[in-house]
C-alpha cells in the first residue's frame, strides 16, 4: 500500500473506484482496510484486499438505498452522529499523538520480521489472568522451580502432565503482537520476564526452533512490501497499547463498586443472564439510574464523575460479551474512550478535516447496514449492482494489490 511512500497525501485522494459517481479514494480503502486488519487480527493479503475493496461498493449500494427509503430521517441516526463525532474526536487525537510520531521502519527491522517469519519456533508457557501471579511464578522460577513444574500449578492439572503449557510450533505473524515479540527474541531453553497480551499473563519458554532455511535475497526483496506491512500493523498495535496503558495510568480511575454491582445486575437483566451477585457485600445494589456514579477519573487536573449515562451513551462500541463477563473493565474501556474524546475537544478537533470525514463514513455505513437488517437476503443488493455504474481503476488497484 502507498502508506510511507513519497507523495502520500497526493496518492491518498487519487480515485480507486467509483459507485453511482461517489468516489472511493485510496486513503478511504487504506484508512478501512488497516482498521479492519487492526480490529480482526488477519492478515494482510491480495484477497483480504480485494474484499475490503468490495465491502466499500456494496456500503455505498446499501446506503444509496437507505436514503431512498428515508431511513435518514430516523431519530436514532442524530444519535449515532454524536457517539461517531466523540469517537471520531478521540481517535483523530490518538493519532495526532501517538500513530503520526511512530518512527519509520527501516531496512535491519524489517529483514529481522523476515528472518523470524522464516523460522518458527516450539514453546511452552505459563497463563495467568491476574499480574500478581505471574509474578510470584515468575519469582519461583528464579529461585529454582522447573518451568514443567510451574506449568503444572498455572494449568491446574490434576496428575502430572509432560504437556501442561505446551503450545508447540508457532509462527511470527500468527499469534498475539506482545507473544510474538518476546517469545521470538528469546535463545532456545531460556524463558521470559512476564509478558502481558490480550488475553491475559504469559511467561514464555522456548523449546527448540525449527531449523532455518535458506534465505535469499531474491525472496526477501519479493516479500519486503508484505513484511513491512505487517510489521507496521503489529508495531501499531504493540505501541498503541502502550500508549493507551500510559495515557490512562494519569487519569487515575477509581471504580466504584456499588455502581459496578448496579450495572452488573442491570446489564443481566437485559440479557436475561443469571442475577447472581457479588456475595462480598451484604446489601443488594441499588437500581440503576442514569446519575448513578459507576467510577471517577481525573481530566485537566480535576476529578470527574462517570455515571450510568455516561456508559451507556458509549454501550453500543463497547464489546458486549466484556459488558457482561467484566462490567469493571468495560467501565474503564468506556472511560478511556470517553477520555480520549475530551482531551481531543480541548485540542478543538471537532472541526478537523479527516474527524468530520470518519463522521461521515460512520453516518454512511450505519444507514447501509440499517438497509441491510431491512433485507438481510443478497437478492436486493444482487439488483442494486446489476444496475449501478461501478468503475474500479484496475491499473491503480493492481499496484494496491502488489504493493
Amino acid at each position: 500500500m502507498f502508506i510511507g511512500c513519497s507523495g502520500y497525501l497526493n496518492e491518498q485522494d487519487q480515485k480507486l473506484a467509483s459507485v453511482n459517481g461517489y468516489t472511493i479514494t485510496v486513503g478511504a480503502f487504506e484508512r478501512s482496510y488497516v482498521q479492519t486488519l487492526i480490529q480482526t487480527g488477519q492478515n494482510d493479503t491480495p484477497k483480504a484486499r480485494y474484499t475490503q475493496l468490495n465491502l466499500l461498493i456494496e456500503e455505498h449500494l446499501w446506503y444509496e438505498e437507505a436514503l431512498r427509503r428515508n431511513l435518514d430521517m430516523d431519530s436514532s441516526l442524530i444519535r449515532h452522529r454524536e457517539l461517531a463525532l466523540r469517537q471520531a474526536i478521540g481517535g483523530r487525537y490518538y493519532e495526532l499523538e501517538f500513530v503520526e510520531k511512530l518512527p519509520p521502519l527501516n531496512d535491519v527491522e524489517i529483514r529481522q520480521a523476515f528472518a523470524r517469519y522464516k523460522q518458527p519456533i516450539v514453546v511452552r508457557h505459563l497463563f495467568y489472568r491476574a499480574e500478581s501471579e505471574v509474578r510470584k511464578a515468575h519469582e519461583r522460577l528464579k529461585s529454582g522451580h522447573s518451568f514443567l513444574d510451574e506449568a503444572q500449578r498455572s494449568f491446574q492439572t490434576a496428575t502430572f502432565d509432560s504437556t501442561a503449557g505446551w503450545l508447540g510450533e508457532i509462527r511470527y505473524f500468527q499469534v498475539d503482537d506482545a507473544f510474538a515479540d518476546v517469545a521470538f527474541a528469546l535463545s532456545t531453553g531460556s524463558y521470559s520476564d512476564p509478558v502481558r497480551s490480550r488475553q491475559g499473563w504469559h511467561i514464555i519458554k522456548v523449546e527448540d526452533r525449527i531449523e532455518s532455511p535458506i534465505i535469499t535475497e531474491s525472496e526477501y526483496q519479493t516479500r519486503k512490501s508484505g513484511i513491512s506491512g505487517l510489521l507496521r500493523i503489529r508495531r501499531r498495535r504493540l505501541e498503541g497499547d502502550r500508549f493507551v496503558r500510559t495515557f490512562m495510568e494519569g487519569r487515575d480511575v477509581q471504580v466504584i463498586p456499588e455502581g459496578v454491582r448496579s450495572l452488573s445486575v442491570a446489564l443481566k437483566r437485559l440479557t436475561n443472564t443469571s442475577l447472581a451477585l457479588d456475595h462480598s457485600s451484604d446489601t443488594s445494589p441499588l437500581p440503576l439510574i442514569p446519575e448513578t456514579p459507576l467510577a471517577t477519573f481525573r481530566m485537566n487536573g480535576t476529578i470527574q464523575a462517570f455515571t450510568a449515562e455516561d456508559y451507556f451513551f458509549w454501550f453500543p462500541v463497547l464489546p458486549f460479551s466484556e459488558a457482561i463477563s467484566n462490567p469493571a473493565a468495560s467501565i474503564g474501556r468506556a472511560i478511556r474512550n470517553e477520555a480520549f474524546a475530551l482531551t481531543g475537544m480541548n485540542l478543538g478537533l471537532e472541526n478537523d478535516k479527516i474527524v468530520q470525514e470518519d463522521v461521515t463514513s460512520s453516518t454512511r455505513t450505519y444507514l447501509a447496514n440499517s438497509m441491510r437488517q431491512l433485507r438481510p437476503d443478497t437478492t436486493l443488493l444482487d439488483a442494486l449492482r446489476s444496475v449501478a455504474s461501478i468503475h474500479i481503476d484496475t491499473t491503480l488497484f493492481r499496484q494496491i494489490m502488489l504493493d
